[in-house]
């Protein structure tokens, strides 16, 4: 019976096997090239066993002698710098989109639906279409290559996504909750605060999940808003270049750096990931 059993799972497994290969072979390449020098990088055919080099390392954070390499990046300032922009235009985004989409949710204003197609719409746009007027803005009013200028900005690509998303959460909701607690003589407030807002964490958590991810691998605005003094990870890392050429071996190492603080982030907001993403899935959408 047992044999049967893995029989029938085995095709499954199969597919799941070349999947898993398919989506993390590049990251396992990433790793292993970052951990090669010059020479080994290029080497064909590609050897697996190695003596592991963490030079690259040590140029992509300017530590030791490669501080004084041309080819050093130096990527401490801008990892802080990306930090501070996604963590701080992640929690704005998603606090404002909690409130505009419990107001969408729950009340049924002129020109709802309206609204809620401009929200999204804000997705639509291409950032080179805005980008001419984000930066006439942002240099009047003092915020180019700023980091309030950089976390304006990361709130404002994802306003609409977070309003959107959780729109839906809320919608999923029953409205009956708050009735009961108004009845009983609680404020609206309240009966957010502490009834609606505890049921959607959750959902709260896959937003910000989403948000952080748009605002961690934000580069257009970044590349021209901010290249010098609030310079991001990704801005920096395009600019890896040293006396022979492209030094694939500190971009591999740069983009190892750049992957942990999202995989580190998600593995915070494990416990209410999928259970907010399913329950935006049951609970539907109301318009």
């Amino acid at each position: 019976m047992r044999r049967e059993n893995t029989a029938a799972f085995l095709p499954a497994l199969v597919v799941i096997g070349i999947y898993l290969l398919f989506s993390l072979g590049p990251v396992l390449w990433m790793v292993v090239s970052s951990l090669k020098d010059r020479q080994e990088l290029f080497s064909w055919p590609p050897s697996l066993i190695f003596t592991p080099d963490v030079s690259s390392y040590a140029a992509v954070f300017g530590l030791g002698d490669s501080s004084q390499s041309a080819a050093s990046i130096g990527l401490v300032g801008a990892l802080f710098t990306s930090i501070i922009v996604s963590v701080c235009g992640t929690a704005l985004a998603v606090g404002f989109g909690v409130l505009a989409g419990y107001a969408a949710s729950r009340f049924a204003f002129p020109g709802r639906n309206d609204f809620m197609f401009f929200v999204l719409s804000t997705r639509m746009i291409p950032p080179v279409a805005v980008l001419v007027f984000y930066h006439y803005m942002f240099s009047r009013l003092g915020l180019t290559d700023t980091i309030p200028g950089l976390v304006l900005v990361t709130t404002f690509i994802n306003l609409g996504l977070a309003t959107w998303i959780m729109k839906g959460f809320f919608d999923g909701v029953p409205q009956e909750v708050e009735n009961v607690a108004l009845v009983n003589g609680y404020t609206r407030l309240y009966a957010f605060w502490h009834l609606v807002l505890p049921m959607v964490r959750g959902g709260m958590a896959a937003t910000a999940g989403f948000c952080f991810i748009f605002a961690w691998n934000e580069f257009t605005f970044s590349s021209v808003l901010a290249t010098t003094k609030a310079t991001t990870l990704p801005v920096k890392i395009s600019s890896a270049m040293g006396a022979t050429g492209i030094e694939w071996a500190q971009i591999c190492a740069a983009g190892v750096v750049l992957v942990l603080p999202v995989v580190v982030f998600f593995w915070l907001i494990r416990k209410y990931l999928l259970m907010g993403m399913t329950f935006g899935v049951l609970g539907g959408s109301r318009t």
